[in-house]
């Protein structure tokens, strides 16, 4: 091991997160020749690296920087390496750290990994394969835990979105009415509820084959986002209806939304077909205990709307005054 020694950093920020694929390491050691040492192997490896000569200063660098791995001496000078693992494992718990050692005993070890650390090993090291091996281990236990937790959220996400439009689903829309519906008999808030059913998407699909009808749905979805709250949660209820919660609106607001809406849907046109829906609206009253009570009214209230020719927004058992006739 005759590899030339380095001067360690001394800022506290000295280089950019390396990109995809590879990753920022601190390695602390109170020996400068050795700690270059094994920073060289590291940057063989296409990571990037910040060294540390003392306990103090690795703390120092891991509160200013995001190390994706840390390779530290046991004892060192200021802190000890089970205070810089324990510093790192606070600002990161995903961060994986190695302990490095010359005076290696059973209870060291163990008390290096209940602090947190990876891997444990001692100086000398038998060989600088096992120090590569060990970081290179460290670094893609790190990737799977960060693949994991994207993975599932991604599950999460999909649990409670519609795919092809990236809505709620009507399973997520049930749970979040059950909730509010408790709140607004609990607090007497108001609440409301627009339903939206496509007029013509059964023959725009025959005319025109299913793809474009995906397409209008998708064009509706974002038509639906553009006039509602951040509060408010638009959601594919199944097939080509759509079912918005309004929170704290009550049944004059509601039916402001709903009426942008049915105006925004008849501003669209594809493949030279217009498109129009039908809407119901519905406000929460103390007559409606359980969520499928606001349900089943605004369900009336659409059906109204529809037998009424469509392209018309009703609210309860009235047409609304923003009820619209025609594109």
């Amino acid at each position: 091991m005759d590899e030339r020694a380095t001067r360690p950093h001394d800022d506290l920020k000295l280089r950019p997160k390396a990109g995809a694929g590879s990753g920022l390491v601190l390695i602390a050691d109170d020996d400068p020749a050795f700690c270059a040492m094994l920073a060289r192997r590291a940057e063989r490896m296409g990571l990037s690296v910040i060294q540390a000569e003392d306990g103090t200063k690795a703390i120092e660098f891991i509160a200013g920087n995001h190390f994706d791995a840390v390779v530290t001496d046991l004892y060192m000078p200021g802190a000890t390496g089970l205070e810089v693992v324990q510093a790192a494992r606070r600002s990161d718990p995903e961060l994986q750290a190695i302990i490095l050692t010359g005076n290696a005993t059973v209870e060291t070890a163990i008390e290096a990994l209940r602090a947190g650390a990876y891997d444990y090993l001692t100086k000398p090291l038998d060989s600088l394969a096992a120090f590569d091996v060990a970081l290179a281990r460290a670094l893609e236990l790190r990737r799977l835990i960060a693949e994991n937790k994207r993975l599932f959220k991604e599950v999460q996400r999909l649990a409670v979105t519609d795919p092809l439009t990236g809505l709620y689903n009507r399973h997520k829309l049930k749970e979040a009415l059950d909730v509010e519906v408790e709140r607004a008999l609990r607090y007497n808030r108001p609440l409301s509820l627009i339903m939206i059913d496509l007029d013509n998407l059964k023959h725009f699909n025959d005319t025109h084959g299913h793809p474009a009808g995906d397409k209008v749905l998708q064009m509706v979805a974002q038509a639906i986002r553009d006039q509602v709250r951040k509060v408010d949660m638009p959601t594919r209820y199944g097939g080509d209806e759509f079912l918005v919660l309004l929170p704290e609106a009550d049944l004059d607001e509601a039916c402001a939304v709903a009426g942008r809406i049915a105006k925004r849907i008849n501003q669209m046109a594809l493949m030279g077909t217009s498109v129009s829906a039908s809407l119901g609206v519905a406000e929460w009253t103390v007559v409606h205990r359980r969520s499928d009570d606001i349900l089943q009214e605004v369900d009336q209230a659409l059906y109204h709307a529809k037998r009424d020719g469509g392209n018309t927004v009703w609210a309860g058992l009235r047409a609304s005054p923003a009820a619209s006739h025609g594109p």
